[in-house]
């Protein structure tokens, strides 16, 4: 009887046991869900905060594309008005007016750095951590570098040639030459101008990369956001 008893308080035992241990299990199960949970909603948050940065940036960058297509076409008909010595007009007075301005961008990094500051692995998704990581460091570095190489020198060269030879008679609207009969026999005015309209171009075709860039980004986040 005695050990009987035994037995049965052995079973008993064991049977606790599992119990206790299944409970563990179960309270573990239920705290890497709430984990695994918390840390979904981190990242849903920060890849949301990175989709309305890019918005933005997508906004600004089109503005500036459409900026130097401005810059383009008014060094573009001054240039041409020079070239072929046409008469001064109120219209040409505006494209003087317009010949200089400073078409950059700057992308906004303030959801990247939250998530840099939190640990890019919070994106589970490899493919869309390394796409969004490409674009704020190698891509918008690059694209910055490259601005920066193209239009520091033609703006500093395209301004020490206006200096002196315009009249501004009001900003941004209308200027005219101190004298037009010289700038239109000024050759290396004229050369600026054309380069400068060059430059814009080619300055467009960057942008519109980085545009590129932006877009597929974009839509990869969207996509993700879209199966969570």
């Amino acid at each position: 009887m005695e050990k009987n008893k035994t037995g049965k308080y052995f079973k008993y035992a064991i049977g606790e046991i599992i119990l206790v241990v299944i409970g563990i299990l179960i309270a573990l199960q239920i705290n890497n869900w709430n984990i695994e949970s918390v840390e979904r909603n981190e990242e849903h948050t920060i890849l949301n905060e990175i989709l309305i940065n890019l918005n933005t940036d997508l906004e600004t960058i089109n503005n500036t594309i459409e900026f130097n297509k401005g810059l383009s076409k008014h060094n573009q008909l001054v240039y041409e008005h020079l070239k072929n010595k046409t008469p001064i007009t109120d219209s040409l007075k505006y494209h003087y007016a317009r010949l200089y301005g400073y078409g950059d961008f700057q992308p906004i990094t303030v959801a990247f750095e939250n998530l840099k500051s939190r640990g890019v692995n919070i994106i589970k998704n490899e493919s869309l951590r390394k796409q969004i990581s490409e674009l704020y460091m190698l891509e918008f570095k690059n694209l910055s570098d490259r601005l920066n190489q193209n239009l520091q020198p033609i703006q500093s060269m395209l301004l020490s040639q206006i200096n002196g030879r315009l009249i501004t008679e009001k900003s941004y609207v209308s200027a005219q030459p101190v004298d037009l009969t010289s700038l239109q026999n000024d050759i290396q005015f004229q050369e600026t101008l054309k380069l400068t309209t060059y430059v814009w171009n080619g300055v467009n075709s960057m942008l519109n990369k980085g545009k590129e860039d932006i877009m597929q980004t974009k839509t990869a986040i969207e996509e993700e956001l879209s199966n969570k």
